[in-house]
């Protein structure tokens, strides 16, 4: 018998993981028949393995008869780590197939803070009922900050307004490096509180409302200029009490404080108002100011989880 330390390196030179595949399917089928046949190998080729493993160890591991095969003590001790590293092995191999599937894995999504109070929810929550395992973190923040980081690889996905020209992203970017794709056309409508005296009036004008206090986007934002066009068709100038804010959160909170109106993303309106926080004013329609899509990189595929993610967002439109 040999006398030698057995080292980490050695063994991982010397085991197969396909051997301690053929020793535990000995072991539960209680005879090397029953195990070849399990494994859909010949007889002699799982005793081969079997004495292959013997040998490097230089130990029996079973006890032979007619009836079977038994483990000796050796095999006993060596049963419960090679089981250990089995199933080590079979969480590897499902977590492997579960990523490739697109079940588990990890997604990064920048968005805007507009899409985020209505879309980003949406299509997580749809993205968690087929793959709960999933993990999903959110960055908020503007275009110009967002697709650099989604050149870069820090981002997998940024959803939100899709750029109009190369103006839009930083001169840094080449357009190439990113690629976009419209989900639909967003456009403004005015909403109150439902408690607002308006809410319930029928056939208002944009001039009969001039004088209440509004909360429009802020300058910098690209929904500014639909705001404007709005005023600007009826002839009227931008309201002299006036909130600036894109922070769906911060205006849903005013809209319940006070009795002011509000320019808000037809999506986001119509969802809130679905569960009765707040009433869309009819005003006619209003043109779409941008298209709302998400982005991702030319140069990466997403990950299967990412496109989970994508389809997500696309059933939630």
């Amino acid at each position: 018998m040999r006398n030698f330390k057995q080292s980490r390196l050695s063994l991982a030179r010397s085991l197969k993981l396909s051997q301690l595949v053929v020793f535990e399917a000995v072991v539960s089928a209680g005879s090397i028949l029953a195990a070849s046949r399990e494994l859909a190998l010949t007889q002699p080729a799982v005793s081969k393995s079997l004495h292959e493993l013997e040998r490097y160890l230089d130990q029996d591991l079973f006890v032979r008869s007619k009836k079977g095969v038994a483990l000796t003590e050796f095999g006993r001790l060596f049963e419960r780590h090679a089981r250990t590293m089995l199933l080590e092995l079979r969480c590897l191999s499902d977590g492997l197939n579960a990523w490739q599937m697109g079940v588990s894995g990890h997604v990064v999504v920048g968005t805007l803070i507009t899409a985020s109070a209505v879309l980003v929810p949406e299509a997580i929550h749809r993205l968690h009922e087929g793959a709960p395992d999933v993990e999903v973190e959110v960055r908020v923040g503007t275009n110009t900050t967002l697709f650099p980081a989604l050149a870069r690889g820090d981002l997998d996905v940024v959803v939100g307004y899709l750029p109009h020209d190369n103006d839009f992203l930083p001169g840094v970017i080449h357009p190439d490096r990113l690629h976009h794709q419209t989900l639909y056309d967003e456009a403004l409508c005015v909403v109150v509180d439902r408690q607002h005296p308006l809410a319930a009036r029928q056939g208002l004008t944009l001039r009969e409302l001039h004088d209440q206090e509004w909360i429009l986007p802020t300058p910098d934002s690209v929904a500014y200029s639909a705001a404007c066009a709005m005023f600007d068709s009826e002839k009227l100038p931008l309201p002299a009490r006036v909130v600036y804010s894109v922070s769906v959160l911060t205006n849903m909170g005013l809209l319940r404080r006070r009795p002011m109106v509000a320019l808000m993303p037809h999506l986001a309106a119509q969802r809130f108002e679905e569960s009765g926080l707040l009433s869309r004013l009819s005003l006619g329609p209003l043109e779409a100011f941008a298209a709302v899509g998400y982005s991702v990189s030319s140069h990466r595929q997403p990950s299967a989880a990412c496109q989970r993610f994508i389809e997500a967002l696309r059933a939630s439109v």
